[in-house]
């Protein structure tokens, strides 16, 4: 059985719904078990989620975080954007039950795009935690900020194969707490920072593949829009798709990727919620217009 957590507030059932589907119609359903922990989700937002699941014949639970387990969080990147909802990561051991010694942690701007035997059953031996490199080139600026070696690299925390017995066994979540504390100048970037500063020499780095985001389908300085990188069969059949940059649902996404969100909303109980405003529909006619008329030049490259 693998285990699925997804953290998210109200505002994020949509999108839970959407990266469910994507698991469930690319492996196997009735070896997933869905974990939601979700302080503030509506009623009927829960019960659509619960029938999606069911109706694949997958498990699905739902969790809420005691505001102590969040004391002395606070958000310093994106404010405005994000919530407390990205530190309940850092309190899994002990929201899940504990029974559950892996789980699989997936943000909600991504899609499962193939079988994730491969990535669950990846060796964690004495690791915490296993989880893809921030970027194709190591950038030794976030290790240097966070007091460690550059030669262990920085994770993405989109995606974390979290080794739940380790946690506990080793009190990670506490640690977690008194690190935040301790180093408050270093943390930027939330809860990744505070996990890479923690556990930087006792995780696993897994393929990018399972978690490629939004920047690596970009054109490469100097480069015209039909070069074709080394990589372009990881570009275009990903393992873990993650829109880390502009959302596919916001009108000035131009991922070029972005129309498997769609397909994939589809199979929701929000299928119909496609840039319904005539507004949206506008401004984002208006945001791709001098780009079709040639005024501007191509972000991204051609798949």
């Amino acid at each position: 059985m693998k285990h699925i957590v997804l953290t998210i507030d109200r505002n994020f059932a949509r999108y839970c719904a959407v990266t469910m589907v994507s698991a469930l119609r690319n492996d196997a359903p009735q070896d997933l078990t869905f974990h939601i922990i979700a302080n503030d989700l509506a009623a009927e937002d829960r019960l659509a989620l619960e029938a999606l699941a069911h109706g694949y014949g997958a498990s699905i639970y739902f969790y809420a975080v005691p505001g102590e387990l969040l004391e002395g969080y606070s958000v310093r990147w994106c404010k405005k954007r994000l919530s407390m909802v990205v530190f309940y990561r850092c309190c899994l051991p002990s929201v899940l039950p504990a029974e559950i010694d892996k789980v699989l942690y997936i943000d909600c701007d991504m899609l499962v795009l193939r079988p994730l035997d491969e990535l669950w059953n990846t060796p964690l031996d004495a690791a915490a935690l296993a989880a893809a490199p921030d970027s194709a080139e190591q950038n030794p600026k976030h290790p240097e900020r966070l007091g460690y070696d550059a030669k262990y690299n920085y994770f993405n925390g989109g995606m974390l194969l979290i080794n739940l017995k380790y946690w506990r066994e080793h009190n990670v979540e506490q640690r977690c707490k008194d690190f935040y504390q301790k180093y408050p100048d270093r943390i930027l970037m939330n809860d990744q920072d505070l996990l890479n500063g923690l556990l930087y020499d006792k995780k696993v780095l897994v393929d990018i593949s399972y978690n490629l985001q939004e920047g690596a389908y970009r054109l490469p300085k100097g480069k015209k829009r039909d070069c074709v990188p080394n990589d372009i069969s990881t570009l275009r059949s990903p393992g873990i798709l993650h829109y880390s940059g502009r959302k596919p649902w916001q009108y000035h996404c131009m991922h070029p990727l972005r129309h498997l969100f769609f397909e994939y909303q589809e199979f929701t109980p929000w299928r119909e919620e496609y840039l319904q405003r005539w507004t949206t529909k506008l401004h984002r006619f208006v945001h791709m217009l001098p780009y079709t008329l040639g005024l501007k030049s191509e972000k991204y490259i051609r798949l």
